[in-house]
């Protein structure tokens, strides 16, 4: 037994010896002789340049010299949705594997093919996720902004020439609800960030920031600061198109409809009372407003109707006037949605969110429809439906 045991151990030790021996041939894509340089094989969105200025910006902190753009380069950016049927082809005699990618929501393959690295993002953000893992693999953390994590200096980078990585979303809307702005983002922002006279703004500076981190983190959402003081995201000069440009969709919490920051906006004087069920004609052109703002752009609307501030909706009383007054506010808000957004409503991002006495109206027989996202929340002391 014991001759038995040694031979074994004996041929266990030649064998991983031998493996470990066996290095793969590695692509070097920066040293001295040569600095990490990039082309772009399609048109791409405006996302895929944010992610570009960050990997150049990145690279430079890790070797001491931007990525440039080149020619013969070594990475080489392919945005499938822009691109035509003649650089898919030649993707997939190559092996990066198109149909899959196609099939994906924000997924991308990273590789390296006859000497070179590609990128193929089936879209915006696909491409984006895949440049940023790029600047990951050189050392860059996520937080390198935020949390002040300087990388470490390298004077050579290399990947197996045999690397190869497809990476796609499990989850098909990700981010940040920012809550509880008021002692700390807000703050910050407003006296140090944007240099604004409006009291709490926090602007297309900060949020480009934001929006960043989110990039490096694979998100692609976010709900925004929305307490009393903050105004609304959309009333700030180009936080909307900071948002289109970095490819991030804007949604907002439960008690906000259709993308409206109603402590912000609602105007008592000039609107009247938030009141769907005696003040309908002034809330419905209210939610149209920005309906037509928005149109356009990729955003994730809340559907459903609470009070001003997470109170309970007005002008109702009894268990059937709730049902009754949310369910048309529901029906009507897809009408709205229809015609001024989307004729494909059923293929716009929607949530609903039965939170405290919204919850009693659904159990009551409260009709979402089945494309809509149901958003589920503990009751405040940690119990979840």
């Amino acid at each position: 037994m014991l001759k038995k045991l040694l031979t074994t151990s004996v041929f266990l030790s030649c064998l991983f010896s031998s493996v470990s021996s066996v290095k793969a041939a590695e692509l070097v894509w920066f040293d001295n002789n040569r600095p990490v340089t990039y082309s772009l094989e399609s048109k791409t969105a405006p996302v895929v340049t944010i992610a570009l200025d960050m990997f150049t910006s990145d690279i430079q902190q890790v070797t001491g010299q931007k990525a440039t753009q080149a020619k013969n380069a070594t990475i080489h950016i392919v945005q499938l949705d822009k691109s035509g049927s003649s650089v898919a082809k030649r993707l997939q005699k190559q092996g990066v594997p198109v149909d899959k990618l196609n099939a994906q929501m924000d997924a991308f393959w990273l590789g390296v093919r006859d000497g070179k690295i590609i990128i193929a993002g089936n879209n915006g953000r696909g491409c984006a996720y895949g440049i940023l893992e790029l600047s990951r693999m050189a050392g860059v953390s996520p937080w390198i902004w935020w949390g002040d994590v300087v990388p470490v200096k390298k004077d050579r980078l290399t990947i197996d020439d045999t690397f190869e990585t497809f990476q796609a979303p499990s989850v098909a809307y990700r981010g940040i609800f920012i809550n509880d702005e008021d002692w700390s983002l807000r703050n910050w922002a407003w006296k140090n960030y944007e240099k604004t006279t409006q009291f709490g703004t926090m602007g297309p500076k900060t949020y480009k920031a934001i929006f960043q981190l989110l990039l490096r983190l694979r998100a692609n959402a976010i709900w925004p600061g929305m307490h009393t003081g903050t105004p609304g995201f959309f009333t700030i000069p180009g936080n909307k198109e900071m948002a289109d440009s970095c490819g991030i969709l804007i949604g907002t919490s439960h008690c906000e409809p259709l993308l409206r920051n109603n402590v912000a906006e609602w105007d008592h004087s000039k609107r009247g009372a938030y009141n769907y069920i005696t003040n309908r004609k002034q809330v419905q052109q209210y939610w149209i407003e920005r309906l037509q703002e928005v149109k356009g752009s990729e955003e994730f609307f809340t559907i459903g109707m609470r009070g001003i501030h997470d109170g309970s909706m007005e002008g109702v009383h009894t268990k059937q006037e709730k049902l009754e007054g949310l369910q048309q506010v529901i029906d009507n808000q897809r009408e709205l949605i229809k015609k001024y957004y989307s004729k494909d409503v059923e293929k716009v991002p929607q949530v609903f969110i039965p939170y405290k006495e919204v919850l009693e109206i659904m159990e009551n027989g409260l009709w979402v429809p089945d494309d809509v996202t149901l958003m589920w929340c503990d009751d405040n002391y940690g119990y979840m439906t």
